[in-house]
C-alpha cells in the first residue's frame, strides 16, 4: 500500500454501517468511507479497521465474500 493511493470520505450512512472500502483496480486506488453519524472515537476505530483490509490485500482475494474476509481478518 502506498500513502498516495487512498483517500477518506465521511458520508452520512445508516447508523448500522460503520464504514467500508471501495477499490478501483484500474487506478489501484482505494476510498475509505466512514459513517459521519458515528463518534470521533468510532471514526478512528473504523479507519484503522478499513486500512487493515487494504494492507492485507483483501481486495485481491477475488471470489471471497465479505463475511468470510471479516472472519479471517479478525
Amino acid at each position: 500500500m502506498r500513502g498516495d493511493n487512498f483517500r477518506v470520505l465521511f458520508v452520512d450512512m445508516p447508523i448500522s454501517i460503520k464504514g467500508f472500502v471501495g477499490y478501483d483496480p484500474a487506478d489501484d486506488y482505494y476510498t475509505i468511507y466512514i459513517n459521519s453519524r458515528h463518534s470521533q472515537s468510532q471514526w478512528l476505530i473504523t479507519y484503522f479497521h478499513e486500512l487493515k483490509h487494504i494492507e492485507n490485500g483483501d481486495f485481491l482475494n477475488k471470489g471471497l465474500n465479505v463475511g468470510y474476509l471479516e472472519l479471517i481478518a479478525h
